[in-house]
Order: C-alpha cells, then structure tokens, then sequence
C-alpha cells in the first residue's frame, strides 16, 4: 500500500494519551506498526469519495471476544481492512451508532463485521437530551477508535474519551467542554444562567430538593447540552448561523431586531421540565417488588421521553431561525428576542481579540461581518455571549472578561 502523509508525531500522540486516559480492561493499543498501518488506511480512505459523496465513519480496533454478541454484525468471511473496503461500507455505518470492527489476524488489518453503541451514546454524541439514563451497555467500549469526519480529518478516541484530532494537518488535543467548564469564563456565565433558572420565582419550588449543591451543575448539564443541541443543527445544515445570549436586556443601539416572536416561553420550562422527568426516574430504586413500582416507573421513563421530545423540538425551532441573515437573539431562559437581528460594528481601529487557549492575539478585522458583529456587541456587554457557526462547520463562542475579548474554537469537537 502506498504511503500517504499525516503528521508522524501522531503516533507519538496517540500513545501518550492512550495511558492518560481511564479505561475500562480489555483493550489494547496495537503495535506501532498496525497501528500505522491503520492510521494511513484511514487517512486515505478520508480523501476518497462514494458515488461524490464525503466519506463519514468510525473503524473500531477491538476484539469480538471483548464485545457484546447482541451488539454485533459478524460477516461470514472477514475482509482486509483497506481504504476500499472502508469506502464501500461507510455507507451502512452511522457514524454515531454503527461501527466497523476490525482487528489485527494473520500478519493482517481484517474487517470481521459491525456493532452498534447503545441509543444513549447515539443521543449524547448528537448533542440531543437524554430520554433514558445511560446505561453501562449504552456506552462504547473502551477500545481504539478512529472517526473518519471529513477530508484529512479524524478524530481518534478510547471508547467515549477524546484523545486526539487531525485537522487540516494538525493534531489537537481536546480540551475541556468551555461551556461546562466552571473554572473558566465561559463556563462560569453559563453556570450563572442555570443559577437564574435555580432561583427564579417561576421555577424555584419545581426545583428545590435535599441536593441543592448538584441542583447548579445538573441544570448546566441540561442547558449546555441544550446549547450544544441548537449549534449541532446550525452546523449540519452548513449555512451558519449566530447566536447571542444576554443576560441583561441590550440597548436598542446595539440589537436591531428584524423579527420578534410573540409570546416565546424559551427553552427554561422545557429545560427545567426535562430535569425533574430525570430526577425523578434517578430516585426511583432499581429493584422492581411489584407490579405498582413496576407501573410507577413506566410512567416516569416515559415522562422522561415526553420532556425529551418537547425539549428537541424547542431546540430544532431556535435552530431554523439562525438561517434568516443576522443572528438569534436569546435571554438567559434562551427566550427569542428576536432574529435576523444586526448588530453595528462598533469596533475600534486596531481592536484584538485574545484566543482562550492560546493566549494569541489576533485583530478583530481579519474576520468576516457575521464574525465582527457579534464581536462588536460583546465588547459592548460584558453579560452577553456570542456563538458563531461558519459553513465550513467550526463553532466558535466570544465574550468579553474583564474589558478584553476572548475568543474559544471548536466547542463543539
């Protein structure tokens, strides 16, 4: 097989993280050799295209034996694992769901079939709320996979954890979800926002219970998974889109609103709605004594399905409107104040904003429009965040800390 070029520190990568990371055993990483071979097979197989469509898959390197049978699609002969062989079954797979499964035989890479992680994971890694608490079978098994997402890009993990992305011939590490991140900026604001939630009058005694302490972070849980939700649907319809979300009101200087809706409850009831449907089927026992418990507890999980369908299509509803030109603009119960909302730029001559994670600096004017307004009214307001969803699929999030502009990428790889 020909060579074909990534970086060669990606092994190096690989390796280092595979150890970082808790696991479950049974997995183990392959030889450097296979491990090679299968990186290349995979990488190739990304430049390639099916009938002009893009290439999207997950090739799994487990053992049958480690798997569990109900989950499992076994062929009756196994097949090399080559770039063609990928090409032609990516088609059947879900990138979120169906896996190829192959390992290393007889001096060999060989495909011996498919499998399938739990409908949970399916949610979770479509950024959709839970409609069922994870269960252990629910979650991918903690061996080596590599997501083929595009030309030259793959996202390597062990099981559920992230260890390392190749983009645009870089390798990045993932960090930290900035959202949920309570330590940083971001993730403070939004902790501020479920607090709102926590606190206000309208949901205050819905949400009181003995575990205040974890009420803040379930809720942020919700919310961001929420968030993370609308900017997926943004994303996978390749238009863009922005988002602002300001805690306080903004002054009409700043937000010139297109379109309002009348009478928009927000997402907060939903969100709110969807965290006691959880909480209650988590108190529930497992054990099952008699038919009542029994009944009791169908009423909770499809309660739960009920709050998780009611929640998605609140979601879906904000998503649509990010197409009209201009941006969502949201308060901190995610109500719709108004879309197709433009934002003057008010920038400074020479005005920067700081990267989060790298601490570069970069002048605000090498960005587009869309990007310079929303910049624009974060400078302007300090409660106020912006996401920005470029048709190439990046998400970035802004917010101004402490007078200076920062600026996150990739929240959502």
């Amino acid at each position: 097989m020909v060579e074909y070029a990534f970086p060669q520190d990606l092994l190096d990568a690989i390796k280092g993280r595979w150890n970082a990371v808790p696991s479950r055993p049974g997995f183990d990483l392959p030889d450097d050799h296979t491990l090679q071979r299968l990186l290349e097979t995979c990488y190739h197989a990304s430049l390639r295209t099916e009938e002009q469509r893009p290439v999207h898959c997950v090739v799994a390197y487990a053992p049958v034996s480690e798997l569990p049978s109900e989950a499992l699609l076994l062929f009756d002969r196994e097949t090399e694992l080559t770039d063609d062989q990928i090409v032609r079954l990516a088609p059947v797979t879900d990138i979120r769901r169906t896996l190829i499964g192959c390992e290393h035989r007889d001096g060999r890479l060989r495909i011996w079939g498919l499998f399938e992680h739990g409908h949970a994971w399916e949610q979770y890694s479509a950024r959709a709320p839970r409609d069922a608490p994870a269960e252990a079978t629910d979650l991918p098994p903690d061996c080596l996979t590599i997501a083929i997402e595009g030309p030259g890009a793959l996202s390597v993990a062990r099981g559920r954890r992230g260890l390392v992305r190749l983009r645009a011939g870089r390798i990045i590490v993932p960090q930290e979800n900035p959202l949920r991140n309570v330590d940083g900026p971001l993730g403070r604001f939004f902790l501020e926002l479920a607090e709102d939630l926590r606190h206000s009058p309208l949901y205050r005694d819905r949400l009181a219970s003995a575990d205040e302490s974890d009420q803040g972070r379930s809720l942020l849980e919700i919310y961001s998974t929420s968030l993370a939700g609308i900017l997926e649907h943004i994303r996978l319809r390749r238009e863009g889109g922005s988002l602002v979300i300001a805690r306080s009101p903004l002054d009409a200087a700043f937000a010139q609103i297109t379109y309002t809706v009348a009478g928009h409850t927000g997402l907060a009831d939903r969100i709110v709605t969807h965290h006691e449907a959880l909480r209650d089927l988590l108190r529930m026992p497992p054990a099952r004594p008699n038919v009542a418990a029994e009944l009791e507890r169908c009423r909770a999980a499809a309660a739960l399905r009920l709050a998780s369908r009611h929640l998605l299509r609140g979601i879906n509803q904000i998503s649509l409107l990010a197409a009209v030109d201009g941006a969502v603009l949201l308060d901190n119960h995610l109500r719709i104040q108004g879309f197709g909302v433009r934002f003057p730029v008010l920038l400074s001559v020479g005005a920067s904003i700081l990267h989060a994670a790298t601490d570069v600096e970069y002048a605000c004017d090498q960005w587009g429009l869309r990007h310079q307004s929303v910049f624009s009214v974060c400078q302007k307001c300090e409660q106020a965040v912006g996401l920005i969803v470029s048709q190439d699929g990046g998400v970035k999030a802004v917010k101004s800390v402490e007078g200076k502009l920062r600026l996150w990428d990739g929240i959502l790889d």
